[in-house]
């Protein structure tokens, strides 16, 4: 019989988990205080969060590996899953440039482990169990803060010479568009990601009158996409088109990430994906009028399903799948 896994998807704030048992079942969910300075905190925390007593494995309550029979990490930036070292990470500063698989290893003994960025992890998430299945090549694009994205081929996923394939959020879409977080001007990130889309919430309210502008005003720094979503599907014009001008921006880099990878689905997940049709309807009438063929013109452009666990589920599975290998 498999021993546990456990998936861990480590955020700024906070480290969400899953352990999943022996068919995949899932024994315990939780999350736990991330630190963004330090690894080893984090993955303490998750330790302690952990209680081996639900997984049916009352010997190995107290003992350092806790039963399982391995750990998957997923997190931020770019990660090298070959030797398990996270390079770049914004959103983790003191993690950067690290070993991860001594960072699990020095809190969980000697497991399997493995190391995933997160959206590459979300994927995988997708594709065992969510939105992808059923498919042998996928791309995912999550509209978060920022923009990132991933891609399965032919059941893998794509990590790239360098561990930076899928950074779809960089697509640059025009050079002459607005300024990105990363430097360049016009990525897609600059016109899909929620950072973009409240600062665009901001300027077409201005100092005008209306719905929008209420909104801007009454929430203030408070102000987050679910709220533009809310007054749009009340019917408010001005917030429609936004999340209409963010969804051709998204059907263009689709429709470009089609002419390349000839995926069967496109998989868009993230908060600001939580506007549905508003920004997947415009998304969808895009992306065809770019793609050369014909054949290809319907793919699938679909929501993700698996919500916010979908990093920490995929850490999981491919953890599992590492313990399941001879």
């Amino acid at each position: 019989m498999k021993r546990p896994v456990l998936g861990v998807d480590v955020g700024g704030t906070r480290a969400k988990f899953v352990v999943l048992g022996d068919r995949d079942q899932v024994l315990q969910t939780g999350d736990a205080a991330s630190d963004s300075t330090s690894a080893a905190a984090t993955l303490h925390a998750v330790a302690a969060a952990l209680d081996p007593v639900l997984w049916g494995l009352e010997d190995a309550a107290g003992t350092r590996d806790m039963g399982l029979g391995g750990v998957g990490l997923a997190c931020a930036g770019i990660v090298d899953p070959h030797r398990g070292w996270l390079g770049r990470s914004p959103n983790l500063p003191g993690w950067e440039n690290s070993d991860l698989f001594a960072a699990v290893g020095g809190v969980f003994g000697n497991v399997d482990r493995t190391v995933l960025n997160d959206v590459n992890s979300a994927l995988y998430g997708e594709f065992r169990r969510g939105a992808g299945q059923g498919c042998r090549d996928l791309i995912m694009i999550a509209l978060g803060t920022g923009v990132g994205g991933g891609v399965i081929l032919q059941d893998s996923l794509l990590i790239g010479a360098h561990c930076g394939a899928g950074e779809i959020g960089h697509m640059v879409l025009d050079p002459d568009g607005p300024v990105c977080p990363c430097g360049n001007r016009g990525c897609l990130e600059a016109y899909a990601g929620s950072v973009a889309l409240l600062k665009s919430a901001r300027r077409a309210a201005g100092e005008g009158t209306g719905p929008l502008a209420d909104l801007v005003r009454d929430q203030g720094e408070d102000l987050t996409p679910r709220d533009l979503a809310d007054l749009a599907n009340g019917g408010d014009g001005a917030s429609r088109e936004l999340f209409a001008a963010a969804g051709r921006k998204l059907g263009q880099a689709v429709g470009n990430l089609v002419n390349v990878l000839d995926p069967q689905r496109v998989i868009i997940g993230g908060g600001v994906a939580g506007a549905g049709e508003l920004i997947l309807g415009p998304c969808r009438e895009v992306a065809p009028t770019i793609i050369l063929a014909e054949e290809a013109r319907d793919v699938d452009i679909v929501p993700a399903s698996l919500g916010t666990g979908a990093a920490a589920i995929g850490a999981a599975l491919m953890a599992g799948r590492q313990e399941s290998t001879p």
